[in-house]
C-alpha cells in the first residue's frame, strides 16, 4: 500500500485516474488501508474484479495459456542431502574433441610449450541421484 501510494503521489497517470490535480495532497497510506480493512476484508471482490479482467483478456485474445509458469520461490524442496543413491551413467563423447585436442597440442608446440597430457576417458561416471 505503501508504495502504490507513492507511486500516484509521482505519477500524473494515477492522479489523473483518480482525480486528483497536480497540487492536491494525497492521503496517507493508512487511511486507504483502514478503509480496506473495513470495506474488504472477508469478501472476495478483488478476486471477482482478478477473475473478470482475465476473462475479458482471454476473451480479446490478450492472453495464451499454452504456456504456463509457476512462481516457485517459496515452494520448499523435498529433497534431502542423506538420501540418496549412487547410479553409473555413460559418459557421452564429443565428437570434435579429438580432433580439438590436436590442433591445441600443435598451437602449443608452436609457442614453444609442452603438449596437454592425454586425458582419460572413462565410459562410466558414477553419480548421486
Amino acid at each position: 500500500m505503501r508504495q502504490t501510494i507513492r507511486e500516484i503521489e509521482v505519477n500524473v497517470a494515477y492522479r489523473w485516474f483518480l482525480g486528483y490535480s497536480l497540487t492536491e495532497k494525497i492521503p496517507h497510506f493508512s487511511t486507504f488501508n483502514k478503509n480496506y480493512e473495513r470495506r474488504f476484508k472477508n469478501t472476495d471482490l478483488f478476486e471477482s474484479i482478478f477473475r473478470e479482467i482475465l476473462a475479458r483478456a482471454t476473451k480479446c485474445g490478450f492472453v495464451d495459456s499454452s504456456n504456463i509458469y509457476i512462481d516457485s520461490t517459496h515452494i520448499k524442496a523435498s529433497a534431502n542431502k542423506k538420501k540418496y543413491t549412487k547410479v553409473e551413467v555413460d559418459i557421452q563423447a564429443k565428437h570434435y574433441q579429438e580432433k580439438l585436442e590436436k590442433e591445441i597440442n600443435e598451437d602449443r608446440v608452436k609457442h614453444g610449450k609442452s603438449p596437454l597430457s592425454e586425458a582419460k576417458n572413462e565410459e562410466v561416471k558414477k553419480k548421486k541421484k
